[in-house]
């Protein structure tokens, strides 16, 4: 039950339209917010509440983290009402959005659209006094949804995702303590100038480089190769770093778009034979994400697609089946162009949204292989060496 003193703000809270109005004039603040607050010194932070196991219930019991059930899914008013001690770290507003149909597997790109459009409004406005935002989501694509946020979000204000892989009903749900290190890292100046982060299980990492390791336990997100930017000690958050942004991050203006062009992810196998890659095209992708082994290594067969798609101005993007290193561009230009040190996910978000920016095929080159290359060809050693 909630606590007496939330129940009024609460209740104009979850009043909140998931795709709000604006108004007829707008100011820093066009969309209309209602604030759960005990305390209006604190910074304010806006919590995106999507869905996913940090708002799920098991009907089974109280070990059941599996199946869930048709349980009484708390809202994110609820679970602030459960951890009330975040009210202390911040003043809340909740955007409620629907989950998908499925959980977050069948969240597509239009979530993280709308939120970033909403966060560029509320957070990037000039004389905005919204200090961050957190968004609540599925772990299963939480990685995919954040990226697309990390890379159309434009200010530099904190841009929390978490989750939970415990449900609410859990013996000991990690929903809660995610929510209150989630809200501390979005109030917080020190979370600034360092694009979108994962607060989850205690850790703080770049949404730009994390994914999702565990499909089971709590300590699932994390960037193996570029470890940890931060930790959480007694709630707070404590960077290890000083504020930067991941090396070649882009940015998009996507203020106008309301849906991208399809890309498809198709699996490098023994005996692939590019079948897979043909077909995807023949029903509507305009781009492709092909998971290689090893460091993107591809059959003949499927180089030989990548040549003719890119004759056709379809994209291919190698990313590497292994959770970490790099897809390292080769020394001569090649039909197939390589995603560095970004994963699957993050290439086919990226990709989407370069396609829908209009950038044309050495101009998707470059966004996801320059700054490697550079690093790796670019010196006297290296041109001595491969290209002699």
């Amino acid at each position: 039950m909630l606590p007496q003193f939330l129940t009024a703000a609460l209740a104009l809270a979850t009043g909140a339209l998931a795709s709000p109005t604006p108004r007829s004039n707008e100011t820093k603040n066009d969309w209309d917010l209602d604030w759960i607050s005990t305390d209006p010194s604190l910074p304010k932070v806006i919590i995106y509440s999507t869905g996913g196991t940090i708002l799920s219930a098991s009907n089974y019991s109280r070990l059941d983290n599996i199946a869930y059930g048709d349980g009484d899914n708390p809202t994110a008013e609820d679970l602030i009402g459960n951890v009330t001690e975040v009210l202390r770290v911040a003043q809340l507003a909740v955007v409620p959005f629907a989950p998908a149909p499925g959980g977050s597997a069948g969240v597509n790109s239009s979530l993280y659209l709308n939120v970033s459009q909403h966060a560029n409004r509320q957070l990037c406005a000039e004389g905005s006094d919204v200090a961050g935002a957190v968004m609540l989501h599925g772990t299963d694509t939480l990685e995919e949804t954040s990226f697309g946020v990390d890379l159309t979000f434009n200010c530099s204000k904190p841009f929390v995702a978490t989750g939970a892989m415990r449900p609410d009903t859990y013996v000991s749900p990690d929903g809660y303590s995610n929510i209150y290190q989630a809200v501390a890292a979005a109030a917080s100046p020190s979370s600034r100038d360092r694009g979108a982060l994962i607060a989850f299980n205690d850790r703080i990492t770049s949404v730009y480089y994390s994914t999702k390791l565990n499909a089971n336990t709590p300590d699932t997100f994390k960037a193996l190769e570029q470890g940890s930017l931060g930790a959480f000690l007694a709630g707070q958050p404590f960077y290890f770093f000083g504020a930067a942004y991941p090396t070649g991050r882009p940015h998009f203006d996507m203020s106008d778009t309301t849906e991208l062009p399809a890309v498809a992810v198709v699996y490098c196998h023994q005996g692939f034979d590019a079948s897979s890659m043909h077909a995807a095209v023949a029903n509507g992708a305009k781009g492709l994400v092909i998971l290689g082994p090893g460091a993107a290594s591809l059959t003949n067969e499927a180089k030989a697609a990548a040549a003719d798609l890119f004759e056709k101005g379809i994209p291919t993007v190698a990313a590497p089946r292994p959770a970490s290193g790099a897809a390292v561009p080769r020394p001569v230009l090649e039909p197939v162009i390589y995603s560095s040190y970004l994963g699957g996910e993050q290439a086919r978000v990226m990709l989407q949204l370069a396609i829908n920016a209009g950038y044309g095929l050495e101009a998707i080159r470059d966004l996801f292989e320059h700054p490697l290359r550079s690093a790796v060809y670019d010196n006297p050693a290296s041109r001595e060496l491969y290209y002699p």
